[in-house]
């Protein structure tokens, strides 16, 4: 039979263990919001720097040819040290016919811890109904170049569904 004392020891032993399990479980929660909000951080600054100048000046030289691109960009209502946004730019060329059979537009959207999630599909379509597969590109090799590789591609599908 347990004593008095036992039975306190084992109580005190279980809230002990509780406690401690807790406190690794916010401490693994505030490591993965930092780690979140540093990522973020360094996204919208691949956002700021790489895709959207290059989408910009993509849609200038679009532009001279008459033709008529959108880009959208969510990253404009990230707050700095936020660990909970999502950031998204899409670049489409639109066609006035309901019927279209290869993808019009591209996205670029941050994915933690992955990096950048580029995948295609319809002008008013997401992530989760892309056209092709959806390529994973960690931050650091997001360049200029790579974006205009998968601009031309919907400048090229565009023209072809013309």
């Amino acid at each position: 039979m347990r004593t008095e004392r036992d039975i306190l020891e084992l109580i005190g032993r279980a809230l002990r263990e509780k406690e401690i399990q807790r406190q690794r479980a916010a401490q693994r929660l505030a490591e993965e919001t930092e780690a979140k909000r540093v990522f973020l951080q360094a996204a919208r600054a691949v956002f700021t720097h790489v895709i959207m100048p290059e989408m910009e000046r993509f849609t200038g030289v679009l532009n001279q040819a008459r033709m008529r691109p959108t880009v959208s960009d969510t990253g404009a209502f990230y707050l700095p040290g936020s660990s909970d946004a999502t950031l998204i730019a899409k670049f489409a060329l639109p066609l006035l016919r309901d019927q279209v059979a290869l993808p019009l537009s591209v996205s670029f959207e941050a994915v933690f811890p992955v990096g950048i999630a580029i995948y295609y599909g319809d002008v008013e379509a997401g992530l989760d109904e892309a056209k092709s597969q959806v390529e994973e590109v960690p931050l650091e090799d997001v360049t200029r170049d790579l974006v205009e590789d998968r601009l031309v591609r919907v400048l090229e599908n565009h023209l072809h569904e013309l």
